[in-house]
């Protein structure tokens, strides 16, 4: 009788019990730090982060990267949108600092070292 009402209650335990959902489509940006600056006139804050996520890759010849401005708080001050391509994509050459550099060269942003 012990063995049943044991088993039971775990049964029941394991049926109440709330699972964790996990949200796969999450993806954060990964982000390294640039001299700061204020990105519009109108910012009353620096940002000090230049933020990429790639949202398409085809993994032949073009990969579309999401960028963004950050300040130090987190908060996105600008953002958009470039695309590798070509020559560019064959030099990428699945370096991890490439799409930064990327980037950084398109807008002429300066990156600290610190």
């Amino acid at each position: 009788m012990k063995k049943i009402i044991f088993i039971l209650s775990i049964i029941l335990i394991s049926v109440a019990a709330k699972s964790q959902v996990i949200d796969t489509t999450f993806t954060p940006m990964t982000a390294v730090k640039i001299i700061p600056f204020k990105a519009k006139f109108t910012d009353t804050i620096n940002v000090t982060y230049l933020g990429i996520k790639i949202s398409d890759d085809n993994l032949k010849n073009a990969c579309v990267l999401n960028w963004a401005l950050l300040d130090s708080k987190g908060a996105i001050h600008i953002y958009g949108n470039a695309t590798i391509q070509g020559a560019d994509y064959d030099a990428w050459n699945g370096n991890n600092l490439f799409p930064f550099i990327f980037v950084g060269k398109l807008y002429n942003l300066i990156f600290d070292n610190n």
